[in-house]
């Protein structure tokens, strides 16, 4: 009984990680990244891993902590192939930006959108997958 109570914690505890990433070591100014079907009120809706390949496009929140001034940019890879990439300025010590992609339904398989620094390197990786 024990074990089926820890494995259901440790399930709950692990499953929003897929979702969100949030900054574990304290290092990295993104405090969360999300993929998600849409940003509303500068809050991502329908978080998740796996969107149908009907839908019309796919966002990415960021939330940057400490990087006032800087510009970040989001890579968005389909199957190691770069589709997009689109700049962002960080106007705030707590910023929430977003970018989106379009999709086609031809896309379907294993996407990542980077979010990199002004130097190109990768403070965080979202993964998801058009189906």
């Amino acid at each position: 009984m024990l074990v089926r109570c820890l494995l259901v914690v440790m399930c709950l505890a692990v499953m929003p990680a897929a979702v969100a990433q949030e900054a574990g070591s304290g290092d990295s100014p993104v405090h969360r990244a999300v993929v998600c079907s849409d940003v509303v009120d500068r809050e991502p809706v329908g978080a998740g891993t796996a969107f149908s390949k009907d839908v019309d496009r796919v966002f990415c929140f960021t939330e940057i902590r400490d990087l006032e001034g800087a510009t970040i940019t989001h890579a968005w890879i389909h199957e190691g192939t770069t589709r997009a990439r689109v700049e962002l300025d960080v106007r705030s010590t707590r910023w929430r930006t977003w970018s989106y992609k379009d999709m086609r339904p031809e896309w379907t398989g294993r996407w990542q959108v980077k979010i990199l620094d002004a130097e190109g390197i990768v403070l965080a990786t979202q993964e998801f997958v058009l189906e």
